[in-house]
């Protein structure tokens, strides 16, 4: 081979491998893969690289061939790494690439087209599954329009429903406390009709607070006037005094509350006699309730309590009268209330020698078998009926006195 000039196509700039690369080391190059297309046209400057490194290759081979005789590997080794790429670079392929050629682009246009014919259907089944969608959602929105506007109906229907129920139940409940109200009016009423085991728990004068009251006028009133008395008689004369006046204003006040019954009877129904005559028992009845209403405003307001004074100032005296103004106004109130119960509460006292009743009666300042004076009457529902304060009487061992 003709050596070239310095500075032409071929120059010696490349030298020969090292010893380090005879020995196994191999040259690592990097080069690019190009596409394989037959529009693709050849790079000059590679196949320029390539043609120089087979003939710095083919100059120092021969140099080095007496020293170490690798020439035969070197050119083996350049020729299996290098003629592929001048082949592609030169376009220059055998019967056995071209037919391996053509069947991979035969195999990517099937592949193309698969893939084609792929991405349309899934483009259609998209499409298809897009409108289906589109469509489904169109239908639930209406069918939620829909619904909304039932259940609103609904729900007002409901409501007025729920409404007008609860009227209906609140009259219903109103008319049931008013049946149930009259009925235990009925009730009460029925029990208490002479049956004075029972009372109006409402009413403030019922007998259970008359016996309260009877015990406080003892207690209290019953005492000042005991002690004004005391000064000018004896302890016994003044007891007998005090427990004459009590009967007294029990007796009349008895007497006046008939009285005025009569007057109400009489003004309720007229000169009725037939006491079978419904009209007259409810009339009766009637005149009783009222009687008892109004019997604060009979000792505030009426003459009965002025008539009732003038009776026992005829009886006592005017003297003794006045001492016990306050005991016989207490006297009066418990026992015109007394009077005005149906049936009137009763005040019964125990003559002299009555052998003593630990029940009905308890000692005054002395104990005895009998009784040697009452001080105090017991206080009873009705007549014969039960106990509702004990009388207080002075004792004695003798039957006679």
């Amino acid at each position: 081979m003709a050596k070239s000039k310095k500075g032409g196509f071929f120059s010696r700039s490349f030298s020969l491998p090292s010893s380090r690369v005879r020995k196994g080391q191999r040259i690592e190059r990097n080069i690019e893969e190009r596409q394989e297309e037959e529009e693709e046209e050849i790079d000059e400057k590679e196949l320029h690289n390539v043609l120089r490194m087979i003939k710095t290759l083919a100059v120092n081979a021969k140099k080095d061939f007496k020293k170490k005789k690798v020439y035969r590997y070197y050119c083996e080794e350049m020729i299996d790494r290098w003629i592929p790429d001048l082949k592609r670079l030169l376009r220059i392929r055998s019967r056995e690439e071209r037919r391996h050629r053509e069947e991979a682009d035969a195999q990517r246009e099937n592949d193309r087209r698969e893939t084609q014919r792929e991405l349309r259907n899934f483009s259609k089944g998209y499409d298809n599954k897009r409108n289906r969608t589109d469509e489904v959602a169109a239908l639930k929105n209406k069918h939620e329009d829909e619904l909304v506007r039932q259940k609103k109906e609904h729900d007002d229907v409901m409501t007025a429903l729920k409404r007008e129920h609860q009227k209906e139940m609140d009259r219903l409940l109103a008319e049931k406390e008013k049946l149930l109200t009259r009925l235990s009016q009925t009730a009460g009423d029925k029990l208490r009709e002479n049956n004075p085991n029972f009372s109006d728990l409402s009413d403030p004068y019922r007998p259970t607070k008359l016996s309260e009251m009877f015990s406080e006028l003892y207690d209290n009133q019953w005492t000042d006037a005991m002690e004004i008395l005391e000064a000018d008689r004896q302890e016994k004369r003044a007891v007998e005094t005090l427990l004459n006046i009590l009967m007294k204003c029990f007796e009349l006040c008895k007497e006046s509350s008939e009285s005025q019954l009569s007057s109400l009877r009489d003004a309720c129904c007229g000169n009725v006699k037939n006491d079978k005559d419904n009209d007259l028992v409810k009339s009766a009845k009637k005149a009783k309730e009222m009687r008892r209403e109004m019997a604060t405003w009979t000792l505030n307001e009426s003459r009965i309590y002025h008539a009732l004074w003038e009776k026992l100032e005829e009886s006592f005296g005017k003297d003794d009268v006045e001492k016990c103004k306050l005991y016989i106004q207490k006297c009066v109130q418990c026992c015109w209330f007394m009077c005005v119960q149906d049936p009137a509460l009763q005040l019964t006292v125990w003559t002299i020698g009555t052998k003593m009743d630990g029940y009905n009666m308890k000692s005054f300042t002395k104990n005895g078998q009998y009784v040697d004076f009452s001080v105090w009457p017991a206080l009873y529902l009705h007549k014969d009926g039960p106990l509702l304060s004990k009388g207080i009487v002075q004792g004695t061992n003798q039957a006679t006195v």
